[in-house]
């Protein structure tokens, strides 16, 4: 698929599952799950995060390629979202399309609450059965970034 492709069907995916979360939200929490490699036999990488806070949260999830250069955003955008207490979403991604094996990428998680907690595993099919062992990166494992407060008028 194109990026523009999954671009549209991200953001019907997107519209289906809640609405979009404000521009200027000030986030409060900042998670990386640190560089990860995508697998040689990785047909599909997906992130997922869960809303553990009681009340609604805006999340923003950002997916970078690195290079020796810099961070490059994958597809050109991010994913922001209000999520409802106790939800979940997530995004798949098939390799050779946004992701390539043998390539570095690094997930960040912006939300509003320490609440929230991601992760990010790889696939060898697009069916979801055939976890490809050794490359869960666990909620656990995400470090947290320090967030700038926002200065005082």
């Amino acid at each position: 698929m194109t990026n523009r492709v999954c671009t549209v069907l991200l953001s019907v995916l997107l519209l289906g599952l809640g609405s979009t979360a404000s521009a200027q939200v000030n986030y409060t929490t900042k998670l990386t799950s640190g560089p990860f490699l995508v697998a040689p036999t990785a047909a599909s990488v997906d992130w997922v995060v869960v809303n553990n806070d009681p009340s609604p949260v805006n999340v923003r999830i950002t997916v970078y390629q690195l290079t020796p250069t810099g961070k490059e955003v994958v597809g050109g955008f991010s994913v922001a979202l209000t999520l409802a207490p106790g939800a979940t979403t997530h995004n798949a991604n098939d390799v050779g399309a946004l992701f390539f094996a043998g390539h570095y990428y690094e997930v960040i998680v912006e939300s509003t609450s320490d609440n929230v907690h991601p992760n990010v595993n790889q696939w060898s099919s697009n069916g979801a059965v055939d976890f490809i062992p050794e490359t869960l990166i666990p909620a656990g494992s995400f470090v947290s970034i320090r967030v700038p407060k926002p200065s005082r008028p």
